[in-house]
């Protein structure tokens, strides 16, 4: 969305846009110039919108409300902000230009001062004062409403003083003010626009990760399309040096890739046949030949980078004080304006000085700076957080993460490299021998991708064992997985859920004895509804997950092990890592309620049984290489398999809600000292009075510090 200047501005286009018929909801986002709308497309579509913002001065792009990339949408963004940049250049530069000659004019004849002053306020401020004038017709003040009353009431007192004497002699000065007020407040907006683009650098360049355009095979052709010409099952060919542009599975070549965003890994891992690949990554040498298996907005890259400007245009909690202050500031401001004008005048002042306090107290005053307070925060974290690997779906996660005061995580494949090996297979009385047990199990559990299901594969695999696609497959979350092969009927699932289907118990505890207490992770196999054997997985803590729970423990947080696997398996890890609270054999059903009737809580998961837990606790954060389910449930998602990443996350939220803070003290200590100050309400007590080109200056810089505050999240330092 373009065309907004301030808070007001946002407020406004938020008013219109749920006053029309087949929108339900409407939240406009000043930071980030985005809008979130729930509606009826059958009634509302985008010429609708337009029809309603343009003749406000807003616009959005054609075809807002249909499939649009987050590509297009920030091309918009940015060619708007760039028209707006060049725009207040050459503002900017007629301002300074002619109020530099304005300032220096009042020794001339006294017509002099507003003929040079009347570039600035008849061309470089048009835009201020037509959108202005345009919100205070329509009873909605903003910020340009202010400036242009100000600097207007001062340069036609200056046109008057140059034809009436009484009009007093301070009329030549009056028009350099309203000059140097407006080449302030231009400056302020073209440095915010610089900054502001900065902010969402991030995002721009998680998008330049995939090439504009790439290679395809058509009826044995090579032949070069843009991206979003590719297909789902497009043959695809990447050469040494590119990078890949869509997700998908290698078909032929082998090759060294880079997949450091990914993975946080700077060394290259080797991709071959079968292996899959995730757009954005770099071969490094060896030629490619892949079948797409999701293209654009669906692929890894797609999917990140709509959730980043999600977040980035979503509104947190805190930001409703700022809003609701927004939404009277500027009526209050203009009252403040009248009664220091009326408050001169009965003190004797003249039309002169009670007029030069009156702009001074309309040109001071910053909505903008309550406005950006939170957004630039938000949008500056959300891209310091992709940055580091951490995908945040809302604002408000960053309020709940610095509010966790516990972390709880899921064990196999979180806490452990999810790369279990496995470690024994013992036959139950009668049952095939282990070569066909383990071929059997690998049939179904070929369909799976919980880790423990990959390493029971990768085995049967690395024995050379034949084995297909089990048919009917299902999966039961916390129950197990079964299938048919080979007209057996297969299950596999934990110890408990064997029992709660009426498997041999004494068996059952005669086949788990030895590999439980080796801290194993155990999961039963029946054929035909006869328990037929028992699995043992040995799964080695993931690299960095001590570092992890050393640097949550200095931040003063606890951790904790929730886990279906069996106690045993649990309890080795936990010791393993430090933790001391820790239990086993849970089902997803009782994690989630667990977790549920805990307050500030976070929990770190990965698979599609995580997915209850995640969506119960008070922040849900999943392993990005988990289920895909457990990430839609997740509030955020660590697209890095690193657990450090955890901390980072939890402080990159502190220091987020200290910038907000530190941004809305700043916003309402400089309106609530500014006001009275350039009212000159406090010089019986300051002798000092604001001068309308300070007060532009002190009102363009206000808005400044905010934006600078706010960046500086992209470059503090997260480790401990």
């Amino acid at each position: 969305m373009s065309g907004m200047t301030c808070q007001a501005c946002a407020a406004k286009v938020e008013k219109t846009l749920r006053a029309l018929p087949g929108v339900g909801h409407a939240e406009v986002n000043f930071g980030s110039r985005t809008a979130a709308l729930e509606l009826d497309p059958a009634r509302v579509g985008s010429a609708v919108l337009q029809a309603n913002l343009r003749p406000l001065g807003y616009d959005v792009p054609d075809g807002v409300l249909g499939e649009r990339s987050v590509e297009a949408d920030l091309a918009y963004a940015e060619g708007a902000e760039e028209r707006e940049r060049k725009r207040l250049s050459l503002e900017l530069a007629v301002a300074l230009v002619f109020g530099t000659a304005a300032f220096f004019a009042p020794a001339q004849p006294a017509w002099l001062a507003p003929l040079v002053a009347a570039p600035v306020q008849l061309f470089a401020a048009w835009r201020i004062h037509r959108t202005g004038l345009r919100a205070l017709l329509q009873l909605s003040p903003d910020m340009n409403t202010l400036v242009s009353l100000g600097t207007s009431a001062a340069w036609l007192s200056a046109l008057a003083g140059a034809f009436f004497a009484s009009a007093g002699a301070h009329g030549p000065m009056h028009a350099s003010d309203a000059s140097l007020v407006l080449a302030f407040v231009l400056f302020g907006r073209w440095l915010e626009a610089r900054l502001r683009s900065r902010a969402s650098g991030a995002l721009r360049a998680l998008l330049d990760l995939a090439p504009s355009r790439a290679r395809v095979l058509r009826r044995g052709t090579e032949v070069e399309v843009a991206l979003e010409e590719l297909r789902v099952g497009s043959t695809v060919l990447v050469r040494p040096g590119e990078r890949v542009p869509v997700d998908g599975t290698i078909l032929e070549g082998e090759a060294r890739l880079d997949e450091s965003h990914w993975t946080g890994e700077s060394f290259p891992v080797e991709r071959g046949p079968g292996d899959a690949l995730r757009a954005g990554s770099l071969a490094l040498d060896g030629a490619l030949t892949l079948t797409a298996t999701a293209v654009g907005g669906a692929s890894s890259l797609g999917r990140v980078a709509e959730a980043v400007r999600a977040a980035q245009g979503s509104r947190a909690d805190i930001q409703r004080l700022a809003d609701r202050v927004s939404g009277v500031f500027v009526p209050l401001v203009l009252g403040i304006a009248l009664a220091s004008l009326a408050g001169w005048l009965l003190a004797g002042a003249g039309w002169a000085g009670a007029g030069s306090h009156a702009v001074a107290v309309l040109v001071i005053a910053c909505p903008c700076a309550l406005g950006l307070a939170t957004p630039m925060a938000i949008v500056a974290a959300t891209g310091r957080a992709a940055k580091e690997g951490l995908l945040v779906r809302d604002a408000r996660v960053f309020e709940r993460l610095a509010r966790v005061r516990g972390v709880c995580f899921d064990k196999t494949g979180t806490l452990t490299s999810g790369k279990p090996v496995l470690e024994s297979l013992v036959g139950a009385r009668g049952a095939p021998e282990e070569a066909e047990l383990l071929a059997l199990a690998a049939a179904v559990e070929s369909w799976s991708e919980q880790p423990l299901a990959r390493a029971l594969v990768a085995e049967a695999q690395r024995r050379g064992l034949s084995f297909g696609r089990a048919q009917d497959f299902r999966a039961e979350p916390g129950a197990g997985v079964e299938g048919r092969v080979a007209g057996r009927a297969v299950w596999l699932g934990s110890p408990r859920a064997a029992l709660r289907r009426g498997l041999d118990a004494a068996q059952l505890e005669a086949l788990a004895r030895a590999p439980r207490e080796a801290g194993m992770s155990l999961v039963v196999l029946a054929l035909d509804g006869q328990l037929a054997g028992l699995l043992g997985f040995v799964d080695a803590p993931r690299e960095d997950a001590r570092a992890a729970i050393d640097e949550l423990r200095a931040l003063g947080l606890s951790s904790e092990v929730l886990s279906g696997d069996h106690p045993a398996a649990v309890g080795r890890v936990a010791r393993e890592l430090g933790i001391a609270d820790w239990r086993g054999e849970l089902s997803p059903e009782e994690k989630a309620s667990e977790l549920g009737s805990r307050e500030d809580q976070l929990f770190v998961g990965d698979g599609i049984n995580d997915a209850p837990a995640l969506a119960a606790a008070s922040v849900g954060m999943a392993m990005g290489r988990g289920a895909e389910l457990a990430i839609q449930a997740a509030d955020a998602a660590l697209l890095r398999e690193e657990l450090r990443l955890v901390p980072r996350a939890i402080v990159l939220s502190r220091r987020t809600l200290a910038v907000i803070r530190q941004n809305l003290v700043w916003a309402f200590g400089y309106n609530l000292a500014a006001l009275p100050l350039a009212s000159g309400a406090l010089e019986h007590w300051i002798p000092f009075q604001v001068h309308a080109q300070w007060a532009g200056a002190a009102m363009a810089f206000s808005s400044v510090a905010v934006v600078l505050n706010s960046l500086r999240l992209r470059t503090l330092r997260l480790g401990t």
